[in-house]
């Protein structure tokens, strides 16, 4: 008979076994309650990510269509079209991978929700759904950063491609300086006559110095008037080396 007041040690070993036994429990009880807390936190998380990341995807689209628009819409100068083609290639590369980490971002969404209902329904470990749950909505982050930075490469490709495509033309070059005016120099004039001219009034006795009487003159024959010989060359009109009475009727008396 058990005395009021005092433990018999039979009931002293059983509360003490009953207490070890619930002390795991207890300690699963709380750990779960704490992953549920923390996938629930990080599903939230990874779903406003995601719808980040679409809104950035869908502002990527639009600058990609602008920028598309203003290549087709041509520019002003050639080389303002050729920047236009290559920026709306750029905005329509980041409009791509904005869509991709868009993606990205949702099914990091969708998984870290999957590893709350787990939590929640404690159906696997509160380790393996932890691990889960954190590793989806860091994909979802990193996710929607990169969906962020791909649109504002997008946008910042239109903004090229507008400012490429309204580039005015270069200004025409500035004229060259006129020509230093030349010195002056003194009026020179210049005056011109026929070589070996005839300068003069002069007479010869044709009958005199015609030795052979044929009535013309040959080079010796007009060595006799020293005036004659030095002008037998502008006298000889023909060139055929004498000279007769045509050639010469102002000179005879």
């Amino acid at each position: 008979m058990i005395r009021t007041g005092q433990f018999h040690p039979l009931a002293i070993a059983l509360l003490a076994c009953g207490l070890a036994a619930s002390g795991p429990l207890f300690a699963q009880a709380a750990g779960t309650s704490g992953t549920t807390v923390r996938a629930k936190s990080n599903a939230t998380a990874a779903h406003q990510d995601a719808r980040a990341a679409d809104a950035d995807a869908r502002r990527a689209r639009e600058a990609a269509a602008e920028a598309a628009a203003q290549r087709d819409a041509g520019a002003v100068t050639a080389h303002g079209q050729a920047q236009a083609v290559y920026s709306a290639w750029q905005a329509d590369e980041a409009s791509r991978r904005a869509e991709q980490a868009a993606y990205s971002a949702r099914r990091a969404a969708n998984d870290a929700g999957a590893a709350s209902t787990i939590a929640n329904d404690g159906i696997a470990l509160p380790a393996e759904t932890a691990v889960r749950s954190s590793a989806a909505a860091g994909t979802a982050s990193a996710a929607g950063s990169e969906a962020r930075r791909a649109a504002m490469e997008a946008q910042a490709a239109a903004s090229e491609a507008r400012a490429a495509a309204t580039e005015p033309p270069p200004p025409p070059p500035a004229p060259l300086p006129a020509p230093a005016p030349m010195p002056s120099e003194p009026q020179v004039t210049i005056t011109s006559s026929p070589s070996n001219s005839v300068v003069g009034d002069y007479h010869i006795d044709m009958a005199a110095l015609d030795a052979n009487g044929d009535g013309r003159l040959n080079r010796n024959e007009a060595r006799a008037n020293a005036t004659l010989s030095a002008e037998f060359a502008a006298v000889d009109n023909d060139g055929n080396g004498v000279l007769d009475a045509a050639e010469l009727k102002g000179w005879m008396r």
